[in-house]
C-alpha cells in the first residue's frame, strides 16, 4: 500500500512539473521551463514528449547544443516524432558546418532497424504482451493438446525476444554527444598541454569512442577524432544529464 502510494504521489508530482514547465513555455518563459523539465529529468522520466519539449525550451532560449541533445533523446526512444525529427533538422542547419551525426558504434543496432518506427515503451508494452501470451498459450496446451497451440507459443516467444531485444537497445547508452560552446579544442592527446587537432563548432554532433577521467575521445562524421573535455559536450545519455554550467550558449 505504502509503495503503491509513493508511486501515484510520484506520478501526481511529475504531472504537475510537465504541467508547470509547459505553461512556462506557452508563457515564454523559457528558462523557468527548462528548470521545470530539467528537473522531471532529474528524477529519471525518461519520455520522449519531456525530452521534446525541454529540446524547445533550449532551443527557443538560443542554446543549439543541449537542444540537439535532447531532440536526439527524444527519437532515440521513439523514432517516430515527425515534429521532433523537423526540429532538430532546423537545429542542425542553424550549426556552422551542418555535420551529418556520426555512426553509431553500437552493433546490435542494425539488427533492429525493423522497429525503427516503433517507440521504446511500444515495443515494451508488445514484448510483455508476447510474453504472456506464450504463457498463456503453453497453460492452454497442457489441457487441450494442439499442434497449432505450440507453434503459437513458439511465435508468441519470438516476438517477445525481438520486442525486447529492441527496448533494451534502445534504451542503452548512446554514444552521441554535442558539443557546447563555440569553439571546442579536440586535441590529440589528454592534457590541456597538448596541441590541438582541430576544433568543434557549437551543436556539431560527435560519436564518443572511449572516456577517460575528464576527457572524451570524439569522431565527426568527416572522419576526425581527437580529445575533447567532457564538460565542453553534451551526452545524449542515459544518463541524461543537464549541459555543464557555464558551456550554454546565450
Amino acid at each position: 500500500m505504502t509503495i503503491l502510494l509513493s508511486m501515484l504521489l510520484a506520478a501526481g508530482a511529475h504531472d504537475e512539473l510537465f504541467d508547470a514547465g509547459s505553461q512556462a513555455y506557452l508563457q515564454g518563459d523559457y528558462a523557468a521551463a527548462i528548470v521545470q523539465f530539467e528537473e522531471l529529468v532529474e528524477h529519471a522520466v525518461a519520455d520522449p514528449a519531456v525530452f521534446h519539449n525541454l529540446g524547445n525550451a533550449y532551443y527557443r532560449s538560443g542554446q543549439i547544443a543541449p537542444a540537439i541533445a535532447n531532440y536526439e533523446r527524444a527519437l532515440m526512444l521513439d523514432p517516430g516524432l515527425v515534429d521532433t525529427r523537423e526540429n532538430l533538422f532546423r537545429c542542425v542547419a542553424q550549426t556552422e558546418r551542418r555535420l551529418s551525426k556520426p555512426e553509431t558504434a553500437g552493433w546490435m543496432r542494425p539488427l533492429f532497424f525493423w522497429s525503427d518506427g516503433i517507440s521504446a515503451r511500444a515495443c515494451l508494452a508488445i514484448a510483455l504482451v508476447s510474453w504472456i501470451s506464450m504463457w498463456g498459450l503453453l497453460a492452454v496446451r497442457r489441457l487441450r493438446p494442439t499442434p497449432y497451440l505450440r507453434r503459437a507459443a513458439a511465435i508468441a516467444a519470438l516476438g517477445a525476444l525481438a520486442f525486447a531485444g529492441s527496448y533494451l537497445n534502445r534504451t542503452e547508452p548512446s554514444d552521441i554527444a554535442v558539443a557546447n560552446g563555440e569553439r571546442i579544442a579536440v586535441r590529440y592527446g589528454t592534457d590541456e598541454s597538448e596541441t590541438v587537432h582541430f576544433e568543434l563548432y557549437n551543436g556539431d554532433r560527435v560519436r564518443v569512442d572511449q572516456r577517460t577521467g575528464d576527457w572524451a575521445r570524439v569522431a565527426t562524421s568527416d572522419g576526425r577524432r581527437g580529445w575533447a573535455h567532457v564538460h565542453d559536450l553534451v551526452f545524449v545519455g542515459p544518463p541524461f544529464d543537464a549541459p555543464s554550467a557555464g558551456k550554454a550558449t546565450p
